[in-house]
C-alpha cells in the first residue's frame, strides 16, 4: 500500500484479490453479507473484534487493518508520545 487506503477499499481489495465472493467471505467470517458490504462501502465502521477476524481471514497483519481504520498501534503511539518531535520529522520526510 503505497498510499493511504481506507478500511473500506482495503477490505474490498483484499477480498477480491484473494478470489472470495462477498457472500462466501461473510459466511466464513460469521457476519451477514450486508454487514460486510456496508463495511466495504464505508457505510459501517469496523470494530476491534471484526478487525481481528478480518486480518486473520485475509492473512494480513492486524496493524494493516488498524491503520486503514485510523487506529495506530499502541507501541507507536507510546513512542510518539515520548518523542513528539519525531512527528514533524516524519511529516517532512513523508508528507502529511
Amino acid at each position: 500500500m503505497g498510499k493511504t487506503e481506507s478500511a473500506a477499499s482495503l477490505l474490498r481489495n483484499l477480498r477480491q484479490s484473494q478470489g472470495h465472493t462477498l457472500r462466501s467471505a461473510a459466511a466464513e467470517l460469521g457476519i451477514a453479507a450486508s454487514q460486510l458490504s456496508r463495511m466495504e462501502r464505508g457505510q459501517r465502521s469496523v470494530g476491534d473484534d471484526t478487525a481481528r477476524r478480518l486480518s486473520s481471514y485475509y492473512s494480513v497483519p492486524a496493524e494493516v487493518v488498524d491503520l486503514a481504520r485510523g487506529v495506530a498501534p499502541a507501541d507507536v503511539v507510546a513512542i510518539l508520545q515520548e518523542h513528539p518531535e519525531e512527528m514533524d520529522r516524519l511529516r517532512e520526510k513523508y508528507g502529511s
